[in-house]
């Protein structure tokens, strides 16, 4: 089948969202389908000196990324952007068009078989009608979300069904390859890996760190400015800054590690430092971690237990760093360890690998 991704975001970029585009169309080409993503041509706002895109995200070769130019003015570059994607999918005749970008999933509903995929709710007035027009489009086939809280949170809004909303969490590639990048060590090496803004736990990291001295804490992602601001922060000399990985070399360092922290707060940034995910997020983090075959500490926040639960996680308090220190402490027992991080494996295994998302998605 002949697919035409669409999407408004950066590429390349050290986004999430990205690196989701990125893995979800070459997880369509590996079920067997041709795949067009149709991107922005964000010229000003891509990640500096990436002359490949397919090899900085670590993915195949194995499907088309054809670029629109992108209008500078604020409001008119979206429509314009949805519109000339449009006339793309017009010529490229596909079976499908998987996007998401609403905007271009309307206009491409009239004629050709359209799923929208959306990762928050319609966040203004012009985009709740549009999502609620989407759904008597001829060729609106379904909206995927990333979490059962996200379509309740539609379902309520948009006062739409909910049978043509099909959740979908978040995935991760299937890793055969376990080994480390940073040298072997007998100290215990807890990891994070993400962004550094609001909301993600960085002092809870720093705090937990100053009271287990005899453990390494690695931190890796960031851009220059928050690596600085949380370095003046740390008092201990445990604590490990690596900056940004490019995406395709992360696992690497996941690999070197024996515990993986998601310490997420009751706010959650998105990308950019705005907005409040805590109540829908599917974070990518969660199934890289548990793809990796590492024990996981997450935060005990309703929407991770879709995911998450006492088996394959420890789940702590957000906000209380004696919470956190306890449960590092327990994953000082290697036995326990193996054992959720096995756990977490096999639910990965099972579920959460992209090429299982992507079929999914084409044939529910």
């Amino acid at each position: 089948m002949r697919i035409a991704y669409i999407s408004n975001s950066i590429i390349p970029s050290r986004t999430a969202n990205s690196i989701h585009i990125m893995k979800m169309c070459s997880a369509f080409v590996m079920n067997g389908n041709e795949v067009f993503l149709i991107i922005p041509d964000r010229l000003n706002e891509t990640e500096l000196d990436v002359t490949d895109e397919f090899d900085f995200y670590g993915v195949k070769k194995n499907f088309k990324i054809i670029k629109v130019p992108y209008n500078s003015l604020k409001y008119y570059k979206t429509i314009k952007f949805a519109l000339d994607a449009s006339k793309i999918v017009d010529k490229l005749k596909p079976e499908q068009v998987y996007g998401r970008d609403l905007i271009s999933c309307y206009f491409c509903s009239n004629k050709t078989n359209t799923i929208f995929e959306a990762h928050k709710p319609m966040n203004n007035f012009i985009k709740k009608i549009i999502f609620n027009r989407l759904q008597n489009k001829k060729k609106y086939t379904k909206t995927v979300v990333i979490s059962d809280a996200l379509k309740q949170i539609i379902i309520k809004e948009q006062k739409v069904e909910s049978l043509n909303i099909l959740v979908s969490h978040d995935a991760a590639d299937q890793i055969n390859d376990f080994k480390g990048i940073l040298s072997p060590s007998k100290k215990i090496r807890v990891g994070y890996f993400g962004h550094l803004y609001k909301g993600r736990g960085i002092d809870i990291i720093i705090d937990s760190a100053q009271k287990l001295k005899n453990i390494e804490f690695h931190i890796v992602g960031g851009n220059e400015n928050d690596i600085s601001y949380w370095r003046r922060q740390v008092k201990s000399e445990n604590i490990i800054f690596h900056g940004f990985i490019s995406p395709k070399n992360v696992y690497k360092y996941r690999n070197s590690c024996d515990i993986l922290l998601a310490p997420y707060q009751k706010e959650v940034a998105i990308s950019g430092g705005s907005g409040n995910t805590v109540d829908y997020m599917s974070p990518l983090k969660i199934f890289e971690y548990m793809s990796s075959k590492k024990s996981i500490i997450s935060s005990n926040l309703p929407v991770l237990n879709e995911v998450l639960n006492e088996q394959n996680s420890i789940l702590v308090n957000p906000e209380d760093v004696d919470e956190w220190v306890t449960a590092i402490t327990k994953l000082l027992n290697e036995d326990l360890r193996n054992k959720i991080a096995s756990k977490a494996y096999s639910d990965f295994q099972k579920k959460y690998s992209w090429e299982k998302r992507a079929l999914r998605l084409l044939t529910k």
